[in-house]
C-alpha cells in the first residue's frame, strides 16, 4: 500500500501542503526573555559579590512563663512564694543577624533583604567593630544576658517589696577615653562629685552635672582602700552628653537564687520580660489574664527600661505569634512609628512600673477593645519629644 493510499487520495496525486510552523519570535516577546535572562544572570553575579552589611531578620519568640528545650526559663527560690496561677504568655522576641564576623552576606541577599518589610540592612561597622570576631561576639552577648538576668530578678524582688542592696564597678575602660589610665576594672564607685552612689542611675546622672571637659571627683574602693580621684570628662559627639568613658555594672546583694535559662540566646534586651516573667511567678494572680503579651526592651537595677536593635523584626515576630499587644521602650519610637506591622497594638514604656500600669489596665479587657482605653502610643510619644524640644 502506498502513502497516497493511506491518506485516502488518488495514486500518484500530490497532497495539499498546510501552513507551516510558527517558529518566529515576537518582539514583546522576545524583549521580555532578554530582560529575564539579564536577571537571572545580574541575580547570579550579585550572588557571588560579598558586601559588607548585616541583615536582620525576626528570630523565634519565646514564652518567658513556659519552657525552652525542655527547661523552664524562669526557676525561682523556694524561700520565695510561688504562684502557679499565671496564665496567658509574656513573650520575649529575638532577631537574627547575617552578616557578623565569619558570616558572609552577599550582595543580591542585601537587595532582597532591603526590598522586604520585615527585614533590615546596615552596614557592617555600624554592628560590629572592625577586628571582633565570632567567638568575642558570643561571649560579649553571654555577659549581657547574663546582667540583664540578674537585673530583671532584683527589679522584680523590688517591686514584689524585696530590699536588695546594690554596689556600682567598673566593668570596663574604653580605650583612650577620659577615664583611661585613672580609673580601674572593679573600682567600686562609692561617690560621684562629693555624693553618695548606690546605683548606676545615680551615677550617670552626677556626671551629668559636670561640664564636658572639667575633671569630676570620683572616690573608688581599689581593693580594701578607698581612693579619692579626679577623673577627666568630655563631650560626647552623637548624645551632647558629658561621659568619662566607662561601662558600668551593677553588682547585688541577692540572698534569693532565681534562675532564668534562656537557652542559646544572647543579649540584654530580654531584660523587661524576664522582669515580669519573675513578678508574675512570686506575686498572686494573672500579671496578663488570657491576653498574649509580647516586647523587649533592656532593663536596670532601678527599673528603667532602655532601647534595643532589631525593634521592627520583633514586632513582626511578635504578630506571627499572635500577640495580642507589644511593649516597646519609649526610646525605639522612631522606629515603631516608621514600620509598625498592622493588626499588632504597640504601647511604649519608660519604666517597669510603667509595664505594669499597661498590663494592669488590659488584663480583663479584649484585645478588640485596646483602643478605646487610652493607651500611651509611640505617634503621642514623639509629639510630646517634639515639643519638649522645641
Amino acid at each position: 500500500m502506498t502513502s497516497a493510499d493511506q491518506h485516502g487520495g488518488s495514486e500518484g496525486a500530490a497532497t495539499p501542503a498546510g501552513p507551516p510552523p510558527h517558529t518566529r519570535v515576537g518582539r514583546r516577546s522576545a524583549t521580555l526573555l532578554v530582560v529575564v535572562a539579564a536577571g537571572v544572570v545580574a541575580g547570579s553575579l550579585l550572588n557571588l559579590v560579598p558586601v559588607q552589611r548585616v541583615i536582620y531578620t525576626p528570630g523565634p519568640v519565646y514564652d518567658t512563663l513556659g519552657e525552652i528545650d525542655g527547661a523552664d526559663i524562669i526557676t525561682v527560690d523556694p524561700e520565695l512564694d510561688s504562684y502557679d496561677d499565671t496564665s496567658g504568655h509574656l513573650y520575649f522576641t529575638t532577631i537574627r543577624l547575617q552578616g557578623g564576623p565569619g558570616d558572609t552576606v552577599t550582595a543580591w541577599e542585601a537587595l532582597r533583604g532591603a526590598l522586604a518589610p520585615s527585614m533590615t540592612v546596615v552596614p557592617r561597622e555600624e554592628v560590629f567593630p572592625e577586628d571582633v570576631t565570632a567567638e568575642q561576639v558570643r561571649e560579649q552577648n553571654t555577659e549581657l544576658m547574663q546582667h540583664s538576668q540578674d537585673d530583671a530578678a532584683v527589679v522584680a524582688l523590688r517591686a514584689e517589696g524585696q530590699e536588695i542592696a546594690e554596689r556600682v564597678v567598673v566593668a570596663q575602660v574604653i580605650a583612650d577615653a577620659p577615664a583611661d589610665g585613672v580609673l580601674e576594672v572593679e573600682d567600686e564607685i562609692v561617690s560621684v562629685a562629693g555624693a553618695d552612689v548606690s546605683d548606676t542611675t545615680a551615677v550617670r546622672e552626677e556626671i551629668q552635672g559636670v561640664e564636658p571637659g572639667q575633671e569630676v571627683p570620683v572616690t573608688v574602693r581599689r581593693g580594701d582602700e578607698e581612693i579619692e580621684l579626679q577623673v577627666p570628662t568630655r563631650r560626647d559627639e552623637e548624645t551632647g552628653r558629658t561621659i568619662v568613658g566607662v561601662y558600668l555594672a551593677p553588682v547585688y546583694d541577692n540572698p534569693y537564687d532565681i534562675t532564668i535559662d534562656a537557652g542559646n540566646v544572647g543579649g540584654p534586651s530580654a531584660g523587661l520580660m524576664f522582669s515580669l516573667a519573675v513578678y508574675d511567678e512570686i506575686t498572686p494572680g494573672s500579671l496578663t489574664g488570657s491576653h498574649a503579651i509580647a516586647g523587649t526592651g533592656t532593663i536596670t537595677g532601678a527599673g528603667g527600661v532602655g532601647p534595643i536593635g532589631g525593634i521592627t523584626q520583633k514586632m513582626y515576630a511578635a504578630r506571627e505569634a499572635g500577640a495580642d499587644l507589644f511593649l516597646a521602650p519609649v526610646d525605639n519610637c522612631g522606629e515603631v512609628a516608621e514600620a509598625d506591622p498592622r493588626g499588632l497594638t504597640v504601647v511604649p514604656v519608660t519604666t517597669f512600673d510603667d509595664a505594669l500600669n499597661v498590663l494592669d489596665e488590659i488584663v480583663d479587657v479584649e484585645p478588640s477593645d485596646f483602643d478605646g482605653l487610652g493607651l500611651p502610643t509611640c505617634e503621642q510619644a514623639l509629639e510630646d519629644d517634639a515639643e519638649q524640644t522645641g
